[in-house]
């Protein structure tokens, strides 16, 4: 009777592992889901209100190029540049004088008025123009730079805002599988080192959890300063979707049913977009119209001087009114703007080397970049196809595993930690493809 008893045992025993090990299979993030939203992104059940109050990538780059004081600084510049115009149309002052020659009891009163070219106005005239299409490019390259800060800033906050939400996970996990140790333990069915092991790992849990959220408070306040708002109001981001979901549209994610654009087309693309790239050969007209301007200047401007003339004592007959017309023209005998000549010339040579090897850069930046996020995106499908399914499947085995008294509590542990890290690691590489994204932008000079 006994030994039929044990054998019925034994059998039950291997009846609930293999239903364990299918239903583990079949269901590897039912558990998980019950617990807390994980770094795989189970959306919480946000209310209506809270979840339109979540900042998008693009809305933060909206509200960055509106409302930050970092962009209104940008744009004021334009206005500085554009009172280049009002200096072309600026006119050389009159000048008055008034002569009185007591000896010979003469006086001349007149004016002397500068006549300038209507070329050189001209020329000044398109100069001002190049020069504010600079200023504009300028404007233009550095809220660009400006985007690229708002992404990362806004990387950031997602980052720390996982992170946490991952460390929350192995937190909870590590509370229930001390509860677990403790029953087993006051059942006398394990050690009280399982009970002291699961705590020390729930305690260490706590401390990387508690230490995280001072991360994401910091990332938050700091992408809401860009935005140009109150600290004390920090925004917030959406959650990662799930990588079940890796189909949706996301910002943060690739959408692997579309392939990258061709290597060639993206060299050609930041040969062709490229602000500061454009700013250089803006500042080579630039230097072609100082040139220009310069060469107007060669002739001096003629002086008409007019006025009244009295003479009171002259050799003979009685005094004299009348008028007197005069002009004075500087010759360009010794200077004749050769020394601007010289400059504007060298000048435009060193632009011309500038323009050339910032292709080259530019070449180089766009491959490097392109390689670097064609590596990214490779590794995440990984992650969201094969890697982060095993992880999970493996912990809950794990888990259940040691419930059911077949596995012990380092291996446990050690399998939970080893999700977790899983976890961190597709962060990262979420992380990696970001920064690729947006360096690749920055290389080509637009959106992708």
């Amino acid at each position: 009777m006994e030994g039929k008893t044990m054998y019925l045992t034994c059998r039950v025993k291997r009846l609930m592992a293999v239903s364990l090990a299918a239903y583990v299979v079949s269901c590897p993030s039912a558990h998980t889901a019950s617990a807390t939203p994980s770094i795989l992104n189970i959306p919480k059940a946000d209310s209506p209100s809270s979840v339109q109050d979540l900042t998008t990538l693009t809305g933060a780059f909206d509200e960055s190029l509106l409302n930050s004081p970092r962009a209104a600084h940008l744009r004021a510049q334009l206005g500085i540049s554009k009172a280049a115009f009002a200096q072309a149309l600026t006119l050389p002052n009159p000048s008055f004088f008034f002569l009185e020659d007591t000896a010979q009891r003469a006086r001349q009163i007149g004016a002397s008025v500068p006549i300038e070219g209507p070329w050189k106005i001209a020329f000044r005239l398109l100069l001002a123009k190049q020069q504010v299409r600079l200023a504009d490019l300028e404007i233009q390259n550095n809220l660009w730079q400006l985007r690229a800060t708002v992404r990362r800033a806004y990387l950031d906050v997602v980052m720390a805002k996982e992170t946490v939400e991952t460390l929350d996970t192995l937190m909870t996990l590590s509370k229930e599988l001390e509860k677990t140790a403790r029953k087993r333990f006051e059942a006398d069915d394990v050690a009280a080192y399982d009970v002291e092991r699961a705590s020390l790992a729930g305690m260490q849990a706590e401390a990387d959890y508690r230490q995280s959220l001072k991360r994401l408070e910091q990332s938050r306040q700091r992408l809401t300063v860009i935005m140009g708002k109150d600290y004390r109001k920090p925004v917030d981001v959406n959650h990662l979707p799930t990588f079940q979901l890796r189909a949706a549209n996301d910002e943060m994610l690739p959408d692997f049913s579309k392939e990258l654009p061709s290597l060639d087309s993206l060299v050609a693309d930041g040969l062709k977009n490229r602000i500061d790239l454009k700013a250089v050969e803006q500042r080579m007209v630039v230097n072609t119209a100082s040139m220009r301007n310069t060469v107007g200047n060669i002739i001096p401007n003629t002086q008409l001087n007019i006025g009244s003339s009295y003479s009171g004592n002259p050799p003979e007959g009685p005094p004299t009114k009348g008028m007197f017309v005069g002009v004075t023209q500087e010759v360009p005998v010794f200077n004749f703007q050769q020394g601007d000549i010289a400059r504007l010339k060298a000048t435009y040579i060193q632009f011309k080397r500038e323009a050339a090897s910032m292709k080259n850069v530019i070449s180089e930046e766009v491959i490097a970049a392109y390689q670097q996020l064609s590596a990214a995106r490779e590794r995440l499908q990984l992650f969201q196809e094969k890697i982060l399914p095993t992880s999970e499947r493996v912990a809950n085995m794990a888990k259940r595993g040691y419930e059911f008294g077949q596995n012990d509590i380092t291996s446990t542990i050690a399998a939970q930690q080893a999700n977790v890290q899983t976890r961190v690691n597709y962060l990262d590489a979420v992380r990696t493809y970001q920064q690729s994204l947006t360096d690749l932008e920055q290389a080509i000079g637009h959106p992708l």
